[in-house]
């Protein structure tokens, strides 16, 4: 008798164990963007994403200036670029811009938005710091305000998917924006 309550309570701790164990999910679902169409200025190859909804376009530096920069949602700035996006004429575009700037494998806006600031590997991203980070001059009430966003990687890991999730946070960024 001793022996069937003990195998019992044996087998009622496996089985306790074993959904533990199995509600424990080391791989992560990521939410996609699921809003509206988006249509993205990219200074560099555009990235590779889930969304179907996202339209990049190629530009270079000098349409940043142009008036047509304006006809998109945001513009991307990829990790290859960033030593010439912190030049010191192209701060004033990203500050006086009425769509947000994303600047990726950078750990701060500061190089792109503080005149003189150069970009330099201290600003790349590492473990730990934000991978990709955004900005936009808005008004509240009688002021203008710098806002700024920093984007994670997950785990701090730099895989495809978890790169693929950080824009997707971007994207429900900018979709907010658009309000």
């Amino acid at each position: 008798m001793k022996r069937t309550k003990g195998m019992r309570c044996l087998l009622f701790t496996l089985i306790f164990l074993l959904l533990t164990l199995s509600a424990c999910n080391s791989k992560p679902e990521f939410k996609l963007y699921e809003g509206k169409p988006l249509r993205i200025a990219v200074v560099g190859e555009p990235p590779e994403v889930e969304e179907e909804q996202i339209r990049f376009d190629k530009v270079s530096f000098d349409e940043l200036t142009s008036e047509t920069i304006d006809s998109y949602n945001a513009v991307i700035i990829t990790e290859e670029n960033l030593v010439e996006a912190s030049e010191s004429q192209y701060a004033d575009v990203y500050l006086q811009s009425t769509i947000p700037f994303f600047f990726i494998s950078a750990n701060s806006p500061i190089p792109f938005t503080v005149e003189d600031v150069e970009y330099d590997t201290s600003w790349d991203w590492t473990v730990g710091k934000s991978y990709a980070v955004g900005v936009l001059t808005i008004q509240e009430e009688d002021e203008e305000v710098v806002k700024n966003w920093g984007y994670g990687l997950y785990n701090s890991e730099k895989t495809d998917e978890h790169i693929k999730a950080l824009y997707s946070r971007i994207f429900i960024t900018i979709e907010e924006l658009h309000l």
